[in-house]
């Protein structure tokens, strides 16, 4: 009972501190053992008598065992997070950002919902707010979400994992969701989750793997920006700028690299 508990303990006190449930289930998880202070404090009580030795006695055995789950718990807490904090898992906090979000986004039509204000999604923002276009952000990490805001990006603290915190976000009027998770098995969820609601939406994800990558070519409606061969072909170009060729001409062997990529990914595409 040791375990549960503290971690329920753990993870609420954390959510009234305002972090993200997926968050706070990590670390309530992460701690949730018994520590060596416990064990020296149930010593030096069993050694003044201060409470009667049967009583202690189980308590000490619950909180060995508890230490012995330590590694266990340290090492998949991640994985337990994530199923305790999802729609539908076991517990299902309540999301009181999740309210926030839709009282401040009643008002967004045809706008474009980015997972994430990591620097990549920072930057994606920026970008769309010079050119005029509605957007917001969805980031879980309560300090990112206040150095954003700080800085006038218009990011909200909310779990992008949880359906009902896409749901909030509008969803349901949104024109276009970019995803920018590094966490490739996250992306897919998020990913599977918007297309079983907005089936027609367009997603654009940004991913590191070639593995991942063909998982979301494979999707519909999903547009995918893999991240190594953006940077090489973003590198090529800046290398042949500096080596003095054309604009026309760098756009042509660019334009060739991306199909020869796209042919050798999908070996029955045209290459025209």
């Amino acid at each position: 009972m040791l375990v549960p508990v503290k971690i329920g303990l753990n993870t609420l006190a954390l959510r009234a501190a305002r972090l993200s449930a997926l968050d706070a289930w990590r670390t309530g998880i992460a701690l949730g053992h018994g520590g060596e202070f416990a064990l020296l404090l149930l010593g030096m009580v069993l050694q003044q008598h201060l409470i009667p030795a049967t009583v202690v006695q189980p308590m000490l055995v619950a909180l060995v065992l508890s230490m012995a789950l330590a590694p266990l718990l340290i090492r998949h807490h991640d994985v337990l997070a994530r199923f305790l904090s999802r729609t539908g898992g076991v517990i299902q906090p309540p999301q009181a950002e999740e309210v926030e979000i839709a009282a401040q986004t009643a008002r967004f039509r045809d706008h474009v919902i980015i997972c994430g204000a990591g620097e990549l999604g920072l930057t994606v923002s920026e970008i769309l707010r010079h050119a005029g276009v509605a957007h917001l952000l969805l980031e879980a990490d309560a300090q990112k979400v206040e150095a954003a805001r700080a800085a006038g990006v218009p990011v909200f603290h909310g779990d992008a994992s949880r359906p009902d915190t896409l749901l909030a976000a509008g969803l349901a009027q949104a024109r276009l969701v970019v995803l920018t998770f590094d966490h490739a098995q996250q992306v897919l969820r998020i990913a599977q989750a918007i297309a079983e609601r907005r089936p027609a939406l367009t997603l654009w994800v940004s991913c590191r793997s070639t593995t991942a990558a063909d998982a979301f070519r494979a999707m519909p409606n999903v547009r995918v920006y893999q991240q190594s061969f953006a940077a090489a072909i973003g590198l090529a170009e800046q290398v042949m700028s500096t080596l003095g060729m054309s604009t026309e001409l760098i756009e042509g062997h660019i334009s060739a690299m991306r199909r020869r990529l796209d042919s050798s990914r999908f070996p029955g595409s045209s290459s025209s």
